[in-house]
């Protein structure tokens, strides 16, 4: 995105003149001063005196309308339209990155190169599907527009499909391959994790005010709140993750399991300040997301 700003003064010597005559610095702060200073020294108190000059001409020209416009160019960069990236494991290019909208896609390809001697073709088929149900969740949310960092939603299904792979991984894949297609689907969350947590960095603020307008207001840093954000996302897929395994590995029922993730949304969404006492919107997201969740798992 480029964004033009054409401005210059006209007549700036005239104007630096005006100014230099109300601010002129006397010449004793620099030749009569009871310290000695070198001369590189001299000259970087002269240069500064000089940009004090050079700004102050700025500010007068501008406030009484002798600012024009001069051609000048300032690139910046869209970070809602930031791509998904990120090296894999071992520091090569990713094979997600060419296939974000898709990935079963790379899942595919392996077991084509690998799986082949072991399983029919129909066997193979109902595998690629499985695996397919899995990750069309995230392939949707990679597809979509805006905030494309480290989110709540991001973590939720990105948790549950991991859960769901290793658990198709058991299941359905040729005991031979289960050690390498265990590697895949750590390039998969390794690759969704990284990319998303590079571009929250990159959109983190330097700083935020916390507690606007209350007798505690403090400043918060980027890196404190890089590490927030990071400690409870690392958290909250714990917790998720535990609870869809729980549920995979047959420890707890359907029920239960769709409640235990209805009661976990509806505190983090209830908790949003922007959803703050509109039941109605956070009810929407809690189903949203749970319709999800019942697609990935078949329920």
């Amino acid at each position: 995105m480029k964004v033009q700003g054409n401005r210059y003064i006209n007549n700036p010597e005239m104007i630096k003149n005006k100014v230099e005559k109300k601010t002129t610095v006397p010449q004793n702060i620099i030749s009569e001063d009871d310290v000695k200073i070198s001369d590189s020294a001299r000259k970087l108190v002269e240069t500064a005196r000089d940009k004090v000059s050079d700004f102050q001409a700025m500010h007068f020209s501008s406030i009484n309308g002798e600012i024009k416009e001069i051609p000048a160019e300032y690139k910046c960069e869209n970070l809602f339209k930031l791509d998904l990236k990120a090296a894999s494991i071992s520091g090569e290019q990713s094979a997600f990155e060419g296939c974000l909208e898709n990935q079963s896609e790379v899942f595919g390809k392996w077991l084509d190169e690998n799986a082949s001697e072991y399983l029919t073709e129909d066997e193979m088929k109902d595998l690629k599907e499985k695996i397919n149900t899995m990750t069309a969740d995230m392939d949707s949310l990679n597809a979509k527009e805006g905030y494309r960092g480290t989110s709540y939603e991001s973590v939720f299904l990105l948790s549950a499909s991991e859960a769901g792979l290793r658990k198709v991984n058991e299941m359905y894949v040729p005991e031979q391959l289960q050690a390498g297609f265990s590697d895949m689907i750590d390039e998969y969350v390794h690759f969704n994790d990284s990319a998303r947590n590079s571009i929250m960095e990159r959109m983190t603020p330097d700083y935020m005010v916390v507690g606007i307008g209350s007798k505690t207001e403090s400043y918060k840093y980027k890196s404190e709140i890089i590490s927030d954000e990071t400690a409870f996302y690392a958290n909250e897929k714990k917790e998720i993750s535990g609870i869809c395994n729980q549920f995979l590995n047959g420890k707890t029922d359907q029920k239960l399991f769709c409640n235990e993730m209805k009661d976990r949304l509806n505190d983090y969404y209830g908790s949003r300040y922007e959803l703050r006492n509109q039941p109605e919107a956070v009810e929407s997201r809690v189903n949203n997301m749970l319709s999800k969740l019942q697609h990935m798992y078949a329920l």
